[in-house]
């Protein structure tokens, strides 16, 4: 797997790692971005730019002809100053020539490098392995998208503990009024319950 590029540790935003999410696209696809800081993020894009460059390239001498740039790229800074590098997966595909139709799954692993399958929540330390994948579009011109393969966690967040309590919503115990069958406010939200 000589064409796989490890990240540097970044802080997960937007896990789909232990399953894929389903809501743009039926067969589901899994991605993670991990927020990094400016200087990792233009290093790494460094990188990135070099193999779609590459690639652009052999595609204008294989084509003939001159192939604008896609401007969109998978390490950007985003509206709210954070630098991230975004990757994602199909959780499905099919091999052209048999028809057959395969599953991918995320590799996990832990800080040992040992395979796990914790669930990975937003504010996990993590390091992904992506192979930079090059493609065409007449439309959208010549672009460089990040296939996410594996995770290496470093610092587990679970999905519960990542923000998703009644007190990050802003409310409050409240002395009155409708207890769900004996779970707290909190384990409710935490848990997904609502």
């Amino acid at each position: 797997m000589s064409d796989i590029m490890t990240t540097v540790v970044g802080t997960a935003r937007y896990p789909n790692v232990n399953k894929p999410n389903t809501t743009f696209d039926p067969d589901g696809a899994y991605s993670c971005d991990i927020v990094v800081t400016e200087a990792e993020a233009k290093e790494f894009l460094a990188k990135v730019e070099t193999i779609r460059s590459q690639a652009h390239d052999m595609e204008q001498r294989k084509t003939g002809k001159k192939i604008r740039l896609c401007a969109d790229v998978p390490v950007k800074e985003t509206d709210d100053g954070q630098w991230i590098i975004r990757s994602k997966q199909k959780a499905k595909g099919k091999n052209s020539r048999t028809g057959e139709v395969y599953n991918f799954k995320i590799k996990l692993f832990d800080a040992k490098g040992s395979p796990c399958d914790d669930e990975v929540g937003a504010g996990s330390k993590v390091k992904l392995a992506v192979k930079p994948y090059t493609w065409y579009s007449p439309s959208l011109g010549f672009g460089v998208s990040l296939q996410l393969k594996a995770v290496q966690i470093l610092e587990l967040v679970a999905p519960s503990a990542s923000g998703a309590t009644a007190s990050a919503f802003g409310f409050t115990s409240e002395e009155e009024g409708f207890a769900s069958g004996g779970e707290s406010f909190e384990t409710a939200i935490a848990d997904g319950d609502f």
